[in-house]
């Protein structure tokens, strides 16, 4: 990275606005198509924050100038090239509610590079990424009691939302229509407009949305577990995995590789499928019963109906109708990777031959969240991680999108 990459961006936290605002009613039925599901229906627009970014008033600004917001340093994309660099902004004043983490590590997500690209429709710029975030707990607002100054939390892929609504209590906060996710979603209390996520020294967020992460697991092995950990967990957790259920798992990459090792653990016999050779002897040692090397779709044939369950965490649009065959009738199928524009072509007879229970799901719930965390601390069950320096990032975004990464970069947040 050259010299004028590292500079900070004299911008300094000031974005531009969209000049209509956007009601309270638009943003609901809007963020409303999660809980109808984002691979049936397509939903670019929940993510495309240009369209969605609210006005703030002159009141709302003096008021935070009062408060004094708080000023944090990361890594920003400015445009749907892909390339981010660091720049300085402002996050809201800590809260009554809220916590401050000083940041120790952040990983690197497919979803980042997705969101940031524009593949999930426009976004407002400059925009940090990141929701898989770890540090210490620096300040706390004064209604806080779940954490005190000096405590290890994480955050996720949620930072607020309204916490005590019916949805949230019998679906989980995200399939909530209040909720605000970590990064690029419209917030009238950031100074910029929009959710600020952890590539960067810091991050405030409403204490709900905060989990504890246990002494027995490092910072850098916990990291992934806020995204790729739960977002496997979740379902692994609803096939209700057991000693001789054969659950099949396709892509074996960030997600992927955890959620063998989460399957391996409940005792199921994982079948692994990559398109990646080399892959082979990687998964193998997770624990995999077999690996299936995808050179060609039609070795799937091979397996059709022989798994009571699948995975798929595939990021990129495939042959769904193949990897569904695999699945014994009745048996369930989730999808859990999201491909460009969220689209994934289901064809309705093969699906309906195969009768299987296909269906999607959206990361989990912040009890969910904590109980992985838990979970990996306290069996082990630790991500494939290569840590790198901010200056490494645009290098491993393009490692990640060439399948070269293993399995999971983690940022050293010192080095913002």
């Amino acid at each position: 990275m050259s010299a004028d990459d590292k500079s900070v961006n004299p911008e300094s936290g000031k974005t531009g606005r969209t000049e209509q605002s956007v009601s309270r009613r638009r943003f609901i039925q809007s963020s409303a198509i999660v809980g109808s599901g984002l691979m049936l229906t397509g939903a670019p627009q929940l993510f495309a924050a240009t369209n969605a970014a609210p006005q703030l008033s002159a009141a709302t600004n003096a008021a935070k100038e009062m408060k004094m917001n708080t000023q944090s340093k990361g890594y920003a994309a400015f445009d749907t090239s892909g390339i981010l660099k660091p720049w300085t902004f402002e996050r809201r004043p800590v809260g009554d509610n809220d916590v401050l983490i000083d940041i120790k590590f952040a990983s690197i997500c497919h979803s980042d590079i997705h969101q940031m690209k524009g593949h999930w429709g426009p976004q407002q710029y400059p925009q940090v990424p990141g929701h898989e975030i770890v540090g210490i707990v620096a300040a706390v607002g004064k209604n806080v009691t779940r954490f005190k100054v000096g405590d290890r939390a994480g955050v996720g892929c949620m930072v607020d939302g309204c916490k005590s609504g019916t949805c949230c209590e019998e679906h989980g906060e995200q399939y909530c229509p209040d909720t605000v996710f970590t990064y690029g979603y419209p917030q009238e209390s950031s100074p910029t407009g929009i959710s600020q996520g952890g590539y960067s020294n810091n991050i405030v967020v409403n204490d709900h949305f905060a989990v504890h992460i246990p002494e027995n697991i490092r910072f850098e092995d916990a990291a992934p577990l806020l995204c790729a950990g739960v977002t496997t967990y979740s379902p692994l957790l609803k096939f209700d995995l057991k000693p001789g259920v054969k659950v099949g798992v396709a892509g074996i990459g960030g997600l992927g590789h955890l959620a063998v090792k989460l399957a391996v653990s409940k005792g199921a016999d994982v079948y692994a499928f990559t398109t990646t050779a080399d892959k082979a002897d990687d998964i193998k040692g997770f624990g995999a019963k077999e690996v299936i090397v995808v050179d060609d779709i039609s070795k799937l044939g091979e397996y059709r109906g022989q798994l009571d369950c699948m995975i798929n965490t595939l990021p990129v649009n495939y042959d769904v109708a193949s990897y569904v065959a695999t699945v014994k009738p009745f048996g369930t199928y989730t999808q859990v990777g999201m491909p460009e524009g969220f689209q994934v072509t289901v064809n309705a007879l093969a699906l309906s031959a195969s009768r299987v229970n296909f269906n999607a799901s959206l990361i989990g719930d912040m009890k969910e969240t904590q109980d992985v965390v838990n979970y990996c601390a306290d069996h082990k069950i630790l991500p494939e991680i290569q840590v790198i320096s901010a200056e490494q990032i645009n290098e491993a975004w393009e490692s990640v999108v060439n399948k070269k990464a293993r399995y999971r970069y983690v940022i050293d947040a010192a080095t913002f």
